[in-house]
């Protein structure tokens, strides 16, 4: 998190929080980072020193005008004007993190050999929202390597009760000796 994209986070969550549009923002933002990663030559555009700050303002009002909150198109124009482009994505990182710690909320990853039921999703959710006492918002990753068991990601904390964790615990120890 750099100052400049939190600085922009602040401003942009204190804006949010004045008019009433928190969750609105929060879903376009979202949205918005998802179509800047989807298109680098967007990005490109927005950050090539050869156009000019009216053409990039431009740009943004035609891609964009009508389509999101004023106030998030007038934000955005402002890292434009200001040069910060390079920032945006981050400052929607960082805005993200605010809207969560605001609603009371913890981001988590379950990575699981196998996709997880939605029983079994219900159940460790549930079990994460009474150890932290936050709402946890669960994302399961799929990834065959793990062999079997969970690796378990929240709060800064990671968990490894998977089935490789435990052979390559087991590695590590008939190393040691």
């Amino acid at each position: 998190m750099s100052n400049i994209s939190k600085a922009y986070a602040d401003a942009l969550f204190e804006i949010c929080m004045e008019e009433n549009t928190l969750d609105e923002i929060m879903q376009q933002t979202a949205t918005l980072a998802d179509i800047l990663a989807a298109n680098p030559e967007l990005v490109k555009l927005l950050n090539a020193p050869t156009v000019t700050k009216e053409e990039k303002t431009t740009l943004i009002d035609n891609i964009f005008a009508g389509k999101i909150n004023k106030s998030l198109l007038n934000f955005i124009k402002v890292m434009v004007e200001r040069k910060d482009t390079a920032e945006i994505r981050a400052s929607f990182t960082d805005f993200e993190k605010l809207y969560n710690r605001h609603n009371n909320i913890e981001k988590a990853t379950a990575t699981t050999a196998v996709p997880m039921s939605d029983a079994m999703k219900a159940k460790l959710v549930e079990k994460l929202n009474a150890l932290t006492g936050k709402n946890v918002v669960l994302t399961n990753i799929v990834d065959p390597d793990c062999i079997g068991g969970v690796i378990l990601q929240f709060a800064d904390v990671q968990y490894n009760d998977s089935v490789a964790g435990k052979l390559e615990t087991l590695k590590n120890q008939l190393k040691a000796n």
